[in-house]
């Protein structure tokens, strides 16, 4: 508990000299403060540029990955009957195609039951159902599930490639009807009957509505056939869906390279890049007349990286044409206040004619002679990688500062409060040490003035 001082001896405004001159000793505290403040704003700032920096991996690391480079289109010249897409794996082609029929699933019906008699006990047992050459699956028919709509529930929660319902036809008659899930040809219903009770045995035999039939069609002009709708196994990398029957009306699929993939992953980077010219600006600028700069100005890690950055917009790879090697060989320039612009003409110009050879510019893995997309990629871990990276080390070393800083301040804010405890105590010994003058002062004033009225009453 801090004492209270008051210059009520001496008259001297101790609590005002105390408080200055803790001030003043307290200075190395407030410049320690001061630094702690810088290395945060210092901390802040590293987390803005390793966001950016993050940014620009990122879209390098895309134009470092070749295969991320080819994307294909199919384009179906009949969308309302057949679509199709093309994957990374296709290959570019053209394709006549005519589809006769579609693929459909079996459907079939019990025998006619009447209105009346479909909410009746049917029977209990056991009914196996098998689609094609499926594993077969048995459904059990207890007597909670006996009449023609329990006998569907019992179906359809057996989880299985069968669906099950009760179809009233309007004319008296109500049947349970079966659909398989998969189309083809192949996949036929059959329902085998083992009855417990009743006459469970009339769902057999089973009667056919719509049969099972594979998906006809004409690839160049050979016919095929495939069970499904969607086919994978007939144009390379291409998922064909066929939408609808059209015989007699082929029309044309086409599979060609994306291009605009590269310019999209080129352009990306652009942009990262220029996005990290700005902030590199901010946070490395210096304005003369107003004496202030950057939080990092001068900070020569980031001047190293940017340094970095900078030297790798004029890298060549070795075996890449000369027309396509270079960054200004794809319509990059680089502008006098760093950052990139891209001639979208010629870029979409050079990819068109020499799209490998692009490709191969960003990506080459060749041992020593990366292309620059992979460049810039093994550049950026240096600095961002979480263990070992440059700015992760240069960012603990500012928290160990700052931690560094905390205990110098509290020894001395604990050396303080010994040093404003002592002067407490020096002022009160002096109030205390005045007090006892003004004592022996008065007391010798007194006997003074008896003394003056003795002599005063002798010698009247």
């Amino acid at each position: 508990m801090t004492i209270g001082v008051g210059g009520l001896v001496s008259g001297l405004d101790t609590e005002s000299i105390i408080s200055q001159m803790m001030t003043l000793e307290r200075r190395p505290v407030l410049l320690l403060q001061g630094r702690e403040t810088d290395y945060q704003a210092k901390i802040s700032a590293l987390g803005t540029m390793k966001g950016g920096l993050a940014a620009l991996q990122t879209a390098a690391s895309s134009l470092a990955d070749a295969d991320g480079f080819v994307s294909f289109n199919a384009t179906s010249g009949n969308t309302s009957v057949m679509t199709s897409l093309a994957s990374a794996d296709a290959a570019a082609g053209n394709y006549q195609v005519e589809v006769a029929a579609l693929a459909t699933a079996q459907q079939v019906r019990s025998a006619a039951f009447t209105v009346a008699a479909s909410t009746e006990d049917v029977g209990t047992g056991v009914l196996t159902i098998q689609v094609g050459e499926n594993t077969a699956f048995d459904v059990t028919i207890d007597a909670d599930h006996q009449t023609l709509a329990g006998i569907a529930t019992a179906i359809n929660a057996a989880g299985t490639d069968v669906s099950a319902a009760v179809v009233d036809d309007g004319k008296g008659n109500v049947y349970l009807t079966l659909a398989s899930a998969e189309t083809g040809a192949a996949n036929t219903i059959s329902l085998t009957v083992v009855e417990d009770t009743g006459t469970l045995s009339v769902l057999e035999p089973l009667v056919e509505t719509q049969a099972a039939g594979n998906a006809e069609l004409t690839l160049n002009g050979i016919e095929v056939e495939r069970a499904g709708n969607t086919i994978t196994d007939l144009i390379g990398g291409v998922t064909l869906t066929l939408l609808e029957a059209d015989p007699g009306n082929p029309f044309e699929v086409t599979v060609d390279q994306n291009l605009s993939t590269i310019t999209s992953k080129v352009q990306s980077f652009v942009a990262k890049y220029n996005a990290m010219v700005s902030t590199f600006d901010s946070l490395l600028s210096y304005n003369p007349e107003a004496g202030t700069g950057g939080i990092l100005q001068g900070d020569s890690t980031t001047r190293q990286l940017r340094s970095g950055l900078q030297n790798l917009l004029y890298a060549k790879v070795d075996g890449v044409a000369s027309d396509v090697n270079g960054l200004n060989r794809l319509g990059i320039q680089v502008g006098r206040d760093g950052k990139l612009s891209v001639d979208t003409e010629t870029l979409t110009t050079v990819v068109e004619e020499n799209p490998d050879q692009v490709i191969n510019f960003f990506s080459n893995d060749e041992a020593g002679n990366d292309g620059i997309g992979r460049r810039f990629d093994d550049l950026l871990e240096g600095y961002l990688h979480r263990a070992t990276g440059l700015l992760d080390s240069k960012e603990n070393g500012l928290k160990a500062s700052i931690d560094d800083i905390g205990n110098q301040v509290e020894q001395i804010e604990y050396r303080l409060s010994i040093r404003e405890a002592n002067l407490r105590r020096q002022f009160q010994n002096l109030e205390t040490l005045l007090s006892g003058f003004q004592a022996t002062q008065g007391a010798l004033d007194q006997q003074l003035k008896s003394i003056d009225n003795l002599n005063a009453s002798i010698y009247g």
